[in-house]
């Protein structure tokens, strides 16, 4: 296994300086931002701005794009939500195409790292060697048991 450690400048030798990293298999490359505070002054506008990072860096350093986005974590300030959730939604839904959406993990904290930070983001990918188009078999499951989507929450 091949392994590509992508790192901001002036992080000196610190792992966990690490911005990206890049596996490389047989098949495929898996890669891993690490979580990151895009800017912006709403949590829509970091989303955003997050995704357009993450789709320049996917593309210029992986060959890839955000449609081999498998996972991302969002981590708000508490005292965002649920508003953020709506607002976060809505720039995923801009940059990514059904059925080509990743799971979503949105995770409310009580604090951010990085000074005024109201969002971090995380994201995993999956970039295919061959580049040839691929089926997607969507399977429609029933919601889980006591399962509430967020118009149904009244908090």
């Amino acid at each position: 296994m091949e392994k590509t450690v992508f790192r901001r400048e002036d992080r000196g030798d610190d792992a966990a300086a690490a911005t990206a990293v890049r596996t490389r298999h047989a098949d495929h490359d898996r890669v891993q931002l690490d979580g990151f505070v895009p800017p912006g002054e709403t949590p829509r506008d970091r989303a955003d701005r997050g995704l357009s990072f993450a789709a320049t860096f996917l593309s210029e350093y992986c060959d890839g794009g955000l449609e081999d986005v498998t996972t991302i974590r969002h981590y708000v300030r508490e005292d965002l939500l649920p508003e953020a959730e709506f607002e976060i939604g809505a720039a995923c839904r801009e940059h990514f195409e059904p059925p080509e959406l990743p799971a979503t993990v949105m995770v409310g904290v009580s604090d951010v790292v990085g000074g005024d930070a109201a969002v971090k983001m995380e994201l995993r990918a999956t970039v295919p060697h061959d580049r040839e188009t691929t089926d997607v078999d969507v399977v429609e499951l029933p919601p889980p048991p006591g399962y509430a989507s967020s118009a149904d929450r009244t908090e």
